[in-house]
Order: C-alpha cells, then sequence, then structure tokens
C-alpha cells in the first residue's frame, strides 16, 4: 500500500509531490497522458527549436509561490518583450490602430527555456520512477485502511490517502467514486470553471524577428481576426523567434490546417508580407483535451468558483484530497494557484 497517491501530473501534483518527498514522503503520481504537464505544454519549434508555449506562460510579481519554488529548483525566467508600437484591430475592413506601448509598471515573466523546463525541475526532484504515465484514474473506491484507486485497463492501486490534483469539474465527470461525493460539493465542483479549457493557443516560429526591425512590439489586440490576442515570442538568448497567442475560442471546431491559413493571413495583415515567410506553424485547442476539459452543461463565468471554501475539506472521511489550481484560495486558474494548491495539499496529508 503506498502513503499517498497523487492524481496528474501537472504543475499543482508535481508540486504536492515534491513538497510530501521533502517531508520524507514518497508519493506515488498517476498521470493519464503521455507526458508530464497538464496544462503546461511547451513544443520546439521545427525551424530554430523555439520553445513555444502551449499552455501556461507567464506570470508577474505577485505571484510569490511560484517565484519561490522557481528559487528554489535554480529554475530561471526573464522579462516578456513589450517595446514599441501595439496595434488594435477593431473591424476586419479597417487598418489596425497604432499605440506605443507604455513601459509597464509590473512586467510580466516567462520562465527561461520555456515552461517545461520547470516541470522537467519538479520531476527531477521527484524521480520518474515515482510518476506513471498513460495511467487514466478512473475510479475511487473508500476501504476501511485507505483508497483503492481503478485505473483504465483495470490496474488497481490502494494508499492510505490521495491527492486529486485535477480540475474539479473533470474529476466530478470523469472518475467514479464509491460512495459518491456528497451532492453540496459535487453541485460546487460541476460548476466550476476549468481554466484554459476554452483556450486555442497558437505559435507562428520565424528565421528572424521582422516585427521588431519595423518597430513593432508583437503585440495586437483584435475584435476582427481569428487571432485576439498576439505577443512576441522570442526566447531569452534571442536566437529563435515567433509569434504566440490565443486565438476565438470558436476555431477550435475548425481543422489545424484551416486555423493556419486564417491566422496567416491576419498577420500579413497586421505586420507585413514577411509574416507569410515562416518556418512552423503550432496551435492547441484545450477543449478537444480529454484530460482537460469536460464540456460544460450551460454558461459558466471565467473563474467561477475559483477558490470555493468547499475545496479545501478532505472527500472520503479524510482520505481524499483536492488539489490543483482551481481549488487554490489566491490566484485560482494561474500558474501560482497551481503551486499554492500543491503545497497546501501537502501540508494537509503531512500533518495526519
Amino acid at each position: 500500500m503506498h502513503p499517498v497517491i497523487i492524481i496528474g501530473a501537472g504543475l499543482s501534483g508535481l508540486a504536492t509531490a515534491y513538497e510530501l518527498k521533502k517531508m520524507g514522503i514518497r508519493p506515488l503520481v498517476l498521470e493519464a497522458r503521455g507526458r508530464y504537464g497538464g496544462r503546461i505544454w511547451t513544443l520546439p519549434g521545427e525551424g530554430r527549436g523555439t520553445p513555444l508555449e502551449m499552455g501556461a506562460t507567464w506570470f508577474g510579481d505577485k505571484h510569490q509561490h511560484l517565484l519561490g519554488l522557481l528559487l528554489e529548483l535554480g529554475v530561471g525566467y526573464f522579462d516578456q518583450y513589450s517595446q514599441g508600437v501595439a496595434l488594435v484591430e477593431a473591424m476586419s475592413f479597417a487598418p489596425p490602430q497604432r499605440f506605443e506601448l507604455p513601459a509597464a509598471e509590473e512586467p510580466y515573466h516567462r520562465v527561461l527555456g520555456g515552461s517545461d523546463a520547470l516541470v522537467d525541475a519538479l520531476v527531477g526532484r521527484i524521480g520518474e520512477e515515482n510518476i506513471r504515465l498513460d495511467t487514466p484514474v478512473t475510479e475511487i473506491r473508500e476501504e476501511p485502511d485507505g483508497l483503492q484507486l481503478v485505473a483504465e485497463g483495470g490496474s488497481v492501486y490502494r494508499c492510505r490517502y490521495a491527492v486529486a490534483a485535477l480540475p474539479p469539474r473533470l474529476l466530478l465527470k470523469t472518475i467514479k467514486f464509491l460512495p459518491a461525493i456528497p451532492k453540496g460539493i459535487a453541485q460546487v465542483m460541476a460548476q466550476t470553471h476549468t481554466w484554459m479549457s476554452e483556450s486555442v493557443k497558437f505559435a507562428v516560429e520565424y528565421e528572424k524577428p521582422f516585427w521588431r526591425e519595423h518597430g513593432f512590439a508583437g503585440t495586437a489586440y483584435s475584435q476582427a481576426g481569428p487571432a485576439t490576442e498576439i505577443y512576441d515570442h522570442t526566447n531569452f538568448d534571442e536566437t529563435a523567434f515567433a509569434l504566440k497567442g490565443f486565438l476565438s475560442p470558436g476555431t477550435a471546431q475548425l481543422k489545424e490546417n484551416d486555423r493556419r491559413e486564417m491566422v496567416l493571413r491576419q498577420l500579413v495583415k497586421l505586420f507585413g508580407l514577411e509574416a507569410a515567410n515562416f518556418l512552423s506553424y503550432n496551435d492547441w485547442a484545450w477543449a478537444n483535451e480529454p484530460y482537460t476539459h469536460f464540456p460544460y452543461d450551460s454558461y459558466i463565468l471565467p473563474h467561477q468558483n475559483s477558490g470555493h471554501p468547499a475545496f479545501a475539506q478532505p472527500l472520503m472521511n479524510g482520505k481524499l484530497f483536492l488539489s490543483g489550481t482551481e481549488t487554490s484560495p489566491e490566484f485560482g486558474g494561474y500558474m501560482d494557484g497551481a503551486v499554492l494548491s500543491g503545497l497546501l495539499a501537502a501540508d494537509r496529508v503531512a500533518l495526519l
């Protein structure tokens, strides 16, 4: 029997495992995907190997739990580039408006080498032998002395305590609980917004940062094109270059080739013909990711029920704890919230 099993190897689950291991408790982490990181996912560009963030990217000085973890792990970070002219596209038939970006009072940061560098550092400290990929949990059953977890394919894992580091709605809808989760808590979980679940992110890699050469910051906001937000995505060393941003949620229903053509047309309109000469294009629609998103029954507001007090209460007679960024009492839906929820879950388990 394992002392603790953590469900999910995203940032929260990994932070929980890392903290428990520092306390002398060796957890087992079960991850449904074939990779670590959850909603942190950095792809290397096919052209220059530019770290392209399909998931969590930015954070600020106010995110002290995340900054503390980066410092502890020796993972660096740098400021988001935001110098020059930004663009606002209000209508598809009108030229974009230009404005000079003011100096940021509180700059946003990015992880040096890509957000995956944080994930890799945590996995290195936890040990790959303590994490099992491709192991989606389908059932959690309470036993007199602990919990029994059943994974897809029938594998059974037993533990004294478990930490579920999944979005609450996904947890409720994809795992069977015996006994069932109490109705009140289940209603809160069902109506909790899943961070990034509607996001469609894209990144276009280039041989050089041509936009900078023309005085552009690479920043653009649009109410007309498929890309609603665009930012410079050059690496820290300024040796690999890309434009990266968000597409409107409805584009998740399109094929990737169609999204690519739409994005490139928009980038050409905004930044000129050089935008058509790209090295690689990548995008990801998180609504199509079954281990992140479970479709909503009705409209749910962004960050709805994030940090709800119900998430701080253990389930199954004190044997199952909830973690994940949506459960965090601070900065729910951000990387900092994921780290804090992991620290809190580890502390709650260790006190037993």
